[in-house]
């Protein structure tokens, strides 16, 4: 049952109680007498209706109990069987947890946490994909979006347009857009603001749709992080940081900074990284070769990840490093091909932000589509170019390149400034690192070294394999117990 119908059963319970008390106290009042009477009979008749819903034989006989013991008014034996059956009621709590994601290239922030709480006996899960709009170069919305229909086919969708929010009042809301009305390529419907949000939920949980890189990653005000219950975090190093930055928060809040502090230490929390499990689970039945890379990701070459970041364009604003980068597969592309991943909002954040690269940007693009030296990765899913490839290649600060790390396989950080190299390192010295660590960097290391000892050393392909404990089922116990303490502490009931 509904946790809103438990709380009903618990109060018509303590209801009855109180009127067995009262009616040792007033037992000559005839007209009190009658008050307290049909007072019992309406709470009684509640706990009947909704006693399917605990779906407990035990509480059944109990219920019969109760009636008895109440209709003697007897006190004691009453409060007595009413414990146990507040236990039971509590036992049968069905929590209403409501996924909101945005983009369905970012769903695997949020679905190993949808996974275990569907799984849950305590949980109904639903999945309600939200609106958001593109905007333009004056932050003016130009395109209302909905990707619903582009999550994995085995995740069941509700309309956000006929999900009735607002009464359905769920348990646990889960986000991963943290922006609110201040993102400049994309902003979701207002309605789906955080501070919208938590009016209609009893906890709202923020989880970030980027995998945190330790000592470099950035910690930067997001509106969600201040108006979400908690914000799921992946390492003791981004709660630290992101604590550190409480200043800042504060001051952008227009409030005290010790007062943004103490709201900031309750809500971060290290829980792990659901991406880091969807990683850890990609297998060929899971992410099947898209039928137009069948033919050419093959064994026999090295097949590159080549992930173009926003924040590499943004720190060279140029072009110069991804043709440096392209023209070597084209030169080799018989024993290397490249799976290119452009940042999907790679072209909207062009438009709105750098628009003087747009021509360079299409012009490279129409270049690369009409070769025969690599194929474009436009899924939604960064997953298929992930467990196809044999290598990484991209830039350190993208949540991508951290999360590669967990196939095991050979990860290259890309300098986006640093063009026509000599390496530091030989190919031998290499080879050594690459035993111990499956990350190496420019200007240690080139992208045709790496390419050439992959090539040499089929068992660097496979990658090691890592066993790590399941993120989601750790977040969504945690949350459910927060839940509970909740109601607990809220007058020693649910």
């Amino acid at each position: 049952m509904r946790k809103k119908t438990s709380e009903k059963l618990l109060k018509c319970v303590d209801n009855i109680l109180s009127s067995l008390e009262m009616f040792r106290n007033f037992k000559g009042n005839s007209y009190i007498s009658a008050k307290i009477n049909k007072l019992c009979s309406d709470n009684m008749a509640v706990l009947e209706e909704c006693a399917d819903g605990v779906e407990n034989k035990e509480y059944l006989e109990l219920l019969d109990k109760f009636k008895e013991s109440v209709s003697k008014i007897n006190l004691e034996d009453a409060a007595e069987i009413s414990k146990k059956m507040k236990e039971l009621i509590s036992e049968s709590i069905i929590y209403k947890v409501v996924f909101m994601p945005y983009k369905a290239s970012m769903w695997d922030s949020l679905e190993s946490i949808w996974m275990a709480a569907d799984k849950d006996e305590r949980c109904e899960a639903l999945v309600v994909p939200i609106t958001y709009y593109e905007l333009d170069s004056n932050r003016n919305p130009v395109k209302k979006v909905n990707e619903r229909d582009r999550f994995p086919e085995y995740v069941n969708t509700i309309n956000d347009e006929e999900y009735d929010l607002e009464n359905d009042f769920p348990d646990i809301i889960y986000i991963h857009n943290p922006y609110d009305n201040t993102n400049l390529v994309t902003r979701v419907d207002s309605r789906y603001y955080s501070w919208n949000l938590k009016k209609y939920c009893e906890k709202l949980v923020y989880v970030p749709y980027y995998k945190w890189v330790d000592g470099v990653s950035s910690a930067s005000f997001k509106s969600a992080m201040y108006h979400a219950d908690y914000t799921v975090q992946s390492s003791d190093d981004a709660v630290k940081r992101c604590m550190e930055a409480s200043p800042e928060y504060a001051g952008i809040l227009g409030m005290e900074t010790i007062v943004v502090r103490k709201a900031m230490e309750k809500k971060l929390i290290n829980l792990g990284s659901p991406e880091v499990d969807k990683v850890l689970s990609l297998s060929k039945d899971n992410v099947p070769m898209p039928d137009d890379w069948k033919g050419k990701v093959i064994k026999s070459r090295v097949n590159v990840l080549y992930n173009t970041t926003l924040d590499e364009i943004f720190e060279s604003r140029t072009f110069d490093k991804v043709k440096e980068t392209l023209n070597f597969f084209k030169k080799n592309s018989e024993k290397a091909f490249v799976i290119w991943r452009p940042h999907p909002l790679m072209k909207q954040t062009l438009t709105s932000m750098l628009p003087n690269l747009i021509d360079e940007y299409d012009e490279l693009m129409n270049e690369f589509i009409t070769g025969d030296y690599g194929v474009l990765d436009a899924n939604s899913s960064m997953h298929y170019a992930m467990f196809w490839s044999d290598m990484y290649y991209g830039y350190k600060t993208s949540s991508m390149t951290e999360l590669y790390k967990y196939t095991g396989k050979i990860v290259l950080e890309d300098a986006p400034k640093l063009t026509k190299f000599v390496p530091v390192h030989g190919t031998e010295d290499i080879l050594g690192n690459l035993k111990e660590n499956n990350v190496v960097d420019e200007p240690d290391c080139s992208l045709e070294d790496i390419v050439g000892i992959i090539a040499g050393n089929d068992e660097l392909k496979d990658g090691k394999h890592l066993d790590l404990e399941n993120s989601g089922s750790k977040i969504n116990d945690y949350m459910l117990k927060e839940l509970l303490q909740k109601d607990e502490l809220d007058g020693g009931k649910f």
